[in-house]
């Protein structure tokens, strides 16, 4: 009984280690949206095949203001989505390891897509996405992504091209705590 106690009060620690509690009211977390959008990404028109029927859609924008919804996965084999805060330590120490497989693999079907809500920290992202050489997409939450919200940073979402969420060994859609180079990527090869 001891050793099983021990067990989970480590496993416990090890995940606060790896990620950070979310600041946003239950009333915010459990928000969830009905809204169904025509699939494109910016102005230009994606033709998405039939196999195409998203687990979920969106519409947001990055931090151009360029628009964004669900076609986004119809474009690449695999999509990460990183939710992350500016504020979260473990957030910010994975960027540059999640940047290094943006640009190992965004030539082979991958892509990033990092997703934060703290709009209110825009200086603070600022200064982390150009400390970090940033380059892959961040974009700003909205409720379509409540669904995924685990009351944890980071926490990540894999969605094959279909727009079909990746369910991991576990059977849950998240990954909660962040990670390194070297185990994305044994995820990621995976699904490529």
């Amino acid at each position: 009984m001891k050793k099983l106690l021990s067990l989970i009060l480590c496993g416990t620690m090890v995940l606060s280690f790896a990620s950070c509690g979310s600041s946003k009211s239950e009333e915010t977390l459990n928000t969830t949206s009905e809204t169904t959008t025509t699939a494109s990404k910016s102005t230009e028109a994606v033709v998405t095949g039939e196999d195409f029927d998203p687990d979920f859609t969106f519409r947001t924008t990055d931090r151009l203001g360029n628009e964004w919804t669900e076609a986004a996965f119809a474009s690449n084999k695999l999509t990460m989505i990183n939710f992350w805060e500016p504020w979260c330590g473990p957030c910010v120490k994975e960027m540059p390891d999640l940047e290094l497989l943006y640009e190992a693999y965004k030539d082979k079907g991958f892509q990033i897509i990092g997703v934060y809500s703290e709009t209110h920290m825009e200086s603070e992202v600022a200064g982390i996405l150009k400390n970090k050489n940033i380059s892959y997409p961040i974009l700003n939450y909205t409720d379509e992504f409540a669904r995924f919200n685990t009351g944890y940073v980071p926490t990540t979402v894999f969605v094959d091209g279909n727009g079909h969420i990746i369910k991991m060994d576990d059977g849950t859609e998240s990954i909660v705590g962040s990670n390194t180079y070297e185990g994305w990527e044994t995820i990621i090869k995976q699904y490529l």
